[in-house]
Parts: structure tokens; C-alpha cells; sequence
């Protein structure tokens, strides 16, 4: 008899857990509220001159807020992807004080990896974001879908444009680099002198001697000189 009835309260219990979970995992909190908070916060967080050019409402749900759901916003700008969230209310009452949000950001001139899933126990579309510190998985409804794309169109366009600034600029370095190691000739004008050569060049007469095997410092109009031997 004590079994059936310590059975019957730790059903009972079990119970009431699991319908508090429940209430707790489909807690929709204020969307709208949330959005506002994250919106302005998007607005501080902006660094001089950069501009937004898209913006999508995502969701999350960590367990130190019993899996509730943290309303924020998504924004693309043309810098970084950049992420703030608005936490849901404390279950017990606190004395009033600043929320305290969640922020992320994702420069685009680092490598951000996008994956499509599916979140919250398979009941909404998601994606993932990887970079090189940092991962962050986000929820959004359904009919956000063609926000959530034209925002990665932005990432995926600006990162384009950050590797090919970046190959632009490796070409141009090795191609200094190459002219660098390059053999320089001078070709030697009327009234020129073999030190004014050399300290045009920043060598020795010596040197332009050795090089080009002069028999002396005197040289002729119309020869070419070596003044800068190749590596």
C-alpha cells in the first residue's frame, strides 16, 4: 500500500513537472517588445559610418532561462552580421533594472560558415552560425524565410568582396615583391656621371663598377648600367 501511494505522488509530481515545462517551452514572451529593445540596442552598437541593409526577428532558447524564448533581431550590415537578443523576464521578481542582452557579432571579413536546420525540438526552421570564435543557432518563422536570405545574401556578397580585396591585394604585394627581386638597368645620359648614378641608386661606384665590369668610373652617353643586380 505505502508503494502504490509513493507511486501515485511521484506520478503525480512527474505530472505537474511536465506540465510546467510545457508552460515554459511554449512561452512566446513579447516579439513585438523585443524587437523594439533589440532594434534601438542594433542602433547603438552600429560603429561610425557603418549602415544596416537588412534586418530579420530570430529566436533562441538557452537553459539558463528554462528554455524560454529570447526575442531578438538579426542584422546584416555592411560590415558584419550583428545579433542582439532580449532575454525573457525573470520567473521571480526582481527590483527593476537594465536588461541584460545578448550580442553578437560576425565581421565578414572572417570566415562565417551557414547551415539550415530545424530547432526547438524540430518545430521551427533555424540556422546555424560558425565562425572562427563563435557559433550561435537562431530560430525564425516561416514567412520570414526571404528576410532570413536576403540577409545572407548580404554576408555571403560582402565576404565575396572582402576575398577579392584581399587576392587584389596579395597579387599586388607579390607583384611588388617579384619587381623587388627584379635586375634594374640605367641608361646613361649626356653630362651624367658614374657617382651621380650611384647616389641616385643608393650604391657604391665601386659597386657599378663590379657590377657592370667598367675598366674605370668614366662611362659613355647611351650605355646601360646595371644598378641593381637581381635576386
Amino acid at each position: 500500500m505505502r508503494i502504490l501511494v509513493t507511486s501515485a505522488w511521484f506520478l503525480a509530481l512527474l505530472s505537474v513537472t511536465a506540465v510546467i515545462a510545457a508552460l515554459l517551452f511554449f512561452y512566446r514572451g513579447d516579439a513585438e517588445g523585443g524587437a523594439r529593445v533589440a532594434n534601438r540596442e542594433i542602433e547603438l552598437q552600429l560603429e561610425r559610418g557603418e549602415r544596416v541593409e537588412r534586418r530579420v526577428p530570430v529566436m533562441q532558447r538557452h537553459w539558463w532561462d528554462y528554455f524560454r524564448l529570447t526575442h531578438g533581431v538579426l542584422a546584416a550590415t555592411d560590415r558584419r552580421l550583428l545579433y542582439v537578443g532580449v532575454p525573457p523576464e525573470h520567473i521571480l521578481p526582481r527590483e527593476p533594472e537594465p536588461p541584460e542582452l545578448l550580442e553578437q557579432s560576425f565581421p565578414y571579413d572572417r570566415p562565417v560558415t551557414v547551415r539550415f536546420l530545424r530547432v526547438f525540438l524540430g518545430t521551427r526552421p533555424g540556422l546555424r552560425l560558425t565562425g572562427a570564435d563563435e557559433r550561435e543557432t537562431f530560430a525564425f518563422v516561416s514567412i520570414d524565410r526571404a528576410k532570413v536570405d536576403s540577409a545572407l545574401a548580404t554576408l555571403t556578397r560582402k565576404q565575396d568582396d572582402f576575398r577579392a580585396s584581399a587576392d587584389a591585394e596579395r597579387r599586388a604585394t607579390d607583384a611588388a615583391a617579384a619587381a623587388s627581386r627584379r635586375a634594374i638597368y640605367h641608361l646613361v645620359q649626356r653630362g651624367e656621371s658614374l657617382d651621380v648614378i650611384a647616389r641616385r641608386y643608393g650604391v657604391t661606384t665601386d659597386s657599378l663598377v663590379t657590377w657592370n665590369r667598367l675598366a674605370s668610373s668614366r662611362i659613355t652617353a647611351g650605355r646601360r648600367l646595371l644598378v641593381k643586380p637581381g635576386t
